[in-house]
């Protein structure tokens, strides 16, 4: 029997089960499409899991939504994993600076170390899951389906590291899983809101979308820059969205997010920059659900307007 990129799904049972036997399966999972694919494979090859998701209170609500009111009901309980530092935000005035791509203490501190100390409490032998793909990137290509984790002290295990995108939305469609909603606008990845990483076109929704989020990290960037400033009369100012330590406060960003036409990107990662998603615990960019037509049409609009 086949079931996307496995050719032989009982052969392929038949070979990780003694490797998962008297073991305990802890699954990723990011409300990403990836993770989904990879919760209900496992699922349908009745392993045993139990299924984690890392809380850096810097997701989109309706990735929260997804995961514990929707998805919850097709793949069971998911545990909530928090750091001792708290959210993103608590995190940001704590260090009075904003995470960068020299310094992403948010992967360390809210994603990496919590999903430690979690592994490490639970003094069992553990195998933890991850939907990493290979057809993502080269350096993800060159990732082995099973290693050991001196980090995590556990086996890691990806299941879906041979799936291409066609596979994962195969996955959804044979369990009769919609995907998470964020995606209905097209774009690719879903996690935090918005990540350091964002595409143009992430920070263009964002701005329609989520005038909140907007307004809460001018706010961040305002008290930040305040404190620093008065710590250090010349201090270098700081904010959500930087490239080379070049300074880009939210509306700049967003400005040139909707006047910019040359397809260029200013703060998109690239492979090596991908730290935060090696193993699986989340997911960046994401657009909103239900109002997609008319986020298109805002979008069309508003791009027209500043041309």
């Amino acid at each position: 029997m086949k079931i996307s990129a496995i050719s032989d799904f009982p052969k392929w049972k038949k070979k990780y089960q003694p490797l998962l036997e008297d073991r305990k399966l802890i699954i990723s999972v990011s409300g990403g499409k990836d993770s989904t694919a990879m919760v209900l494979l496992l699922k349908e090859a009745e392993f045993p899991f139990t299924c984690v998701h890392l809380d850096t209170q810097w997701d989109h609500p309706q990735t929260e939504r997804y995961l514990f009111e929707y998805l919850k009901e097709y793949i069971g309980p998911i545990t909530k994993i928090t750091g001792k530092k708290g959210g993103m935000r608590k995190l940001i005035l704590e260090k009075k600076t904003f995470p960068s791509r020299v310094a992403r203490f948010c992967t360390g501190e809210l994603k990496l170390q919590p999903m430690k100390e979690y592994l490490r409490g639970l003094d069992e032998d553990i195998v933890n899951a991850v939907g990493i793909r290979a057809q993502e990137s080269q350096k993800r290509a060159q990732n082995p389906e099973w290693e050991y984790s001196r980090d995590f002290e556990c086996d890691i295990w990806r299941p879906i590291l041979h799936f291409t995108e066609e596979d994962v939305i195969y996955m959804h469609k044979r369990h009769n899983v919609r995907p998470n909603p964020l995606y209905l606008l097209g774009n690719n990845r879903v996690g935090c809101w918005p990540c350091l990483f964002a595409t143009k076109s992430a920070i263009r929704i964002l701005a329609l979308e989520d005038p909140e989020r907007v307004d809460d990290i001018r706010q961040l960037e305002y008290e930040i820059n305040t404190l620093r400033q008065k710590e250090d009369p010349n201090a270098k100012m700081v904010s959500w969205f930087s490239k080379h330590g070049e300074f880009f406060p939210i509306d700049t960003a967003i400005e040139w997010a909707f006047v910019d036409r040359s397809g260029a990107e200013l703060f998109s990662a690239s492979d090596r920059e991908m730290g935060c998603m090696k193993w699986g615990l989340c997911e960046f960019q994401h657009p909103f659900d239900k109002q997609s037509k008319d986020l298109e049409k805002k979008m069309k609009n508003k791009s027209s307007r500043t041309l």
